[in-house]
């Protein structure tokens, strides 16, 4: 039976759907990173921006103002000199380390490092580090979760093709099946397939399909069996 449904089911025309929809969609295609994430060396702590070097030299840096994050301007952070950084900002050309704000002495305008294991490039996310351009983000089959959706819209995208919800049918047949609520006759069971198909597949993030009920009647079977399928993608 397993190999009669692969044998016989094809895979639905992709559709062009917003990224805030998609979710619990296949995507039906491969996404290419379209820009380096981060696009600029950027600082993974709150604290201060400095060449190593510099600081191994002298010991001590003057602080040279402060970088924000969302900070547009770009600058060169001059020999000798820190910089006030905070998370997400960009690092200055000039800068190659981030010390944490928690292991680092202020006096005046002067900064002292307290920090005996700081190494060269600590707390920086390097430009590129998370994705670089052009390479495989999300692979087509791939499931559209909640993380998914995050990470396309912050690589840029919008709006992407993925695989529509089949629509389903479930036929519910049987002289005895009575709906649950409404007292039983005698020789009749609570009929409990339809909720429970129905339930696996919201499950699988499809919608709520169309439940049809017939009796063991095979004309009537028949005409709703057609309906069903000129009007579903998946009958049950």
């Amino acid at each position: 039976a397993k190999e009669f449904i692969q044998n016989n089911c094809n895979t639905l025309k992709p559709v062009q759907l917003p990224l805030q929809e998609a979710v619990g969609r296949i995507l039906a295609e491969n996404i290419y990173a379209p820009l380096d994430i981060p696009a600029y060396p950027q600082s993974s702590m709150d604290g201060y921006a400095l060449s190593f070097e510099d600081w191994k030299n002298s010991g001590e840096l003057q602080i040279f103002g402060e970088i924000a994050a969302g900070r547009g301007d770009k600058f060169q952070l001059p020999a000798g000199k820190a910089v006030r950084i905070f998370t997400g900002a960009p690092v200055p050309p000039g800068a190659d380390t981030v010390v944490m704000q928690e292991k680092c002495r202020v006096t005046g305008d002067i900064l002292f490092i307290e920090d005996s294991l700081l190494k060269s490039g600590d707390n920086v996310r390097p430009t590129g580090s998370e994705i670089s351009t052009g390479a495989l983000a999300l692979e087509k089959g791939s499931l559209l979760t909640p993380a998914a959706i995050g990470f396309l819209a912050g690589i840029g995208l919008t709006t992407i093709s993925i695989y529509p919800a089949p629509v389903v049918s479930i036929i519910v047949t049987g002289n005895e099946l009575q709906t649950p609520g409404k007292p039983l006759g005698y020789g009749q069971v609570y009929e409990s397939n339809s909720l429970t198909l129905s339930s696996a597949l919201m499950q699988a993030s499809l919608p709520p399909p169309k439940v049809y009920r017939v009796e063991d009647q095979l004309e009537s079977l028949a005409k709703t069996l057609e309906d069903a399928l000129e009007n579903s993608d998946i009958v049950l």
